[in-house]
């Protein structure tokens, strides 16, 4: 589970410098992305888990 959430931090720090350009839709699309992928993480290893 913690190292899901490290890889979705580190996921927010990348797009968070490289989305310093981007317009704002761009990044709440990114946001919902990464947020999708985390519950997708922590379901999955939670089923692997289990």
């Amino acid at each position: 589970m913690s190292q899901a959430l490290n890889h979705i931090a580190q996921a927010v720090d990348q797009i968070e410098a490289t989305s310093v350009r981007a317009s704002r839709g761009v990044r709440v699309a990114i946001a919902f992305g990464i947020v999708a992928a985390g519950y997708g993480l922590v379901v999955a290893s939670a089923v692997v888990g289990a």
